[in-house]
């Protein structure tokens, strides 16, 4: 059974510059600078998600929880069968 999603859990376990890559990639404007922000410093992460509208919120924590679950055993053995499905079936 995986572990009870939290913010600041997925804040500790996550590098500054995936979180930062994710806020770019989704073109969400946070006022920080990740490169002078250090590892794990889940409270300032938390206050800026909390300055930004609540629909946004619940998608970003949506995703980091998909990201979460796969970041287990059984979600890696997942994505390594996933990945290795398509190299070994025949074509049809």
């Amino acid at each position: 059974m995986a572990a009870q999603y939290s913010n600041r859990h997925f804040f500790r376990k996550t590098p500054n510059q995936y979180l930062a890559q994710f806020f770019e990639a989704k073109a969400i404007q946070v006022e920080l600078d990740f490169d002078e922000l250090a590892e794990n410093a889940t409270d300032e992460l938390q206050e800026v998600l909390n300055t930004l509208p609540d629909s946004q919120v619940a998608d970003i924590e949506a995703e980091f929880q998909d990201v979460n679950a796969l970041a287990c055993e059984g979600g890696i053995k997942t994505l390594v069968d996933e990945s290795v499905l398509p190299t070994v079936l025949p074509k049809p």
